[in-house]
């Protein structure tokens, strides 16, 4: 597996448990499978996915640290805290059809949940159109339009776009997507508490920017971060990814500003920093 590019670096979270090992195989394979799909916006269209530092990072340590005797994964929940315009939706697809294809769970069902059905759809068309590049997987795929999901031939459903009132069962997969839009936790109890009942390995993987809601999910899981991160709370299957750099007063805004340079980290590896401040 000499294509695989190793990260520099790299070394498994210091969230690994000692029942748990690092398997270089599993990471690399989930690596491989990564960069074989094909970013889908602008001027990126078509370019292969390679994967850059905080998100092949994420992925060894979700894919790669696994339990010693089962070798099933330690993290079942990830929760990602990003800017916006940082690669998220890609990943977020990514990791949809990874889990679909490489698991090989038989009735394995993954999920896409957002605020509303439009912003699902956002990380489904990015998975669809990810399938559509790479005719190794398109081959395998069917794609039910008017249900908004996708089938892997012969085992899986794979991604739904689903609406708050649906229910999910057993799910052995939960994309969930700008978890700070969301107004209650009623969509989120529904795909978290019924998923992964009979599941081996379930993976809940939430991806969100910021926001101001101190009453709302996100702020929870927001604050279940801090204080893992800070030592309070102790949660091995729990993988966390935060911003880092300023954290900015509650009640500002972000505007343009040349003058203070804020930039999101690692953001130049997409696109040219904007600078900005807040009020």
């Amino acid at each position: 597996m000499d294509e695989i590019r190793k990260l520099r670096g790299y070394k498994p979270s210091i969230y690994k448990t000692p029942s748990s090992k690092y398997k270089t195989d599993f990471a690399d394979h989930a690596v491989l499978f990564c960069n074989l799909l094909k970013h889908t916006k602008v001027r990126w269209y078509g370019v292969p996915f390679d994967l850059i530092y905080w998100q092949e990072r994420i992925i060894r340590d979700l894919f790669g640290i696994v339990n010693k005797e089962t070798e099933c994964r330690q993290f079942r929940r990830a929760y990602i805290e990003l800017p916006k315009k940082n690669g998220k939706s890609e990943l977020a697809a990514a990791i949809a059809l990874l889990l679909n294809c490489t698991d090989m769970e038989r009735g394995g069902e993954i999920y896409g949940c957002a605020t509303d059905i439009e912003q699902a759809n956002i990380v489904f068309d990015v998975a669809l159109n990810m399938v559509d590049q790479v005719p190794e997987l398109k081959k395998r795929f069917t794609f039910k339009a008017h249900k908004k999901m996708l089938y892997f031939q012969p085992l899986n459903k794979i991604l739904s776009a689903e609406s708050y009132n649906k229910d999910v069962y057993n799910a052995s997969g939960v994309i969930f997507d700008e978890l700070h839009a969301q107004k209650d936790r009623r969509l989120y109890d529904v795909v978290t508490r019924g998923s992964g009942l009979s599941r081996e390995q379930p993976l809940t993987f939430i991806i969100t920017t910021a926001g101001y809601d101190r009453e709302s999910i996100c702020w929870e899981m927001h604050e279940k971060a801090q204080a893992i991160l800070d030592g309070n709370i102790v949660d091995p299957t729990f993988l966390l990814q935060r911003a880092l750099g300023i954290n900015p007063p509650r009640g500002s805004r972000l505007v343009s500003d040349r003058r203070s340079p804020v930039p999101a980290p690692r953001l130049e590896n997409i696109f040219r920093c904007v600078s900005c401040r807040y009020l």
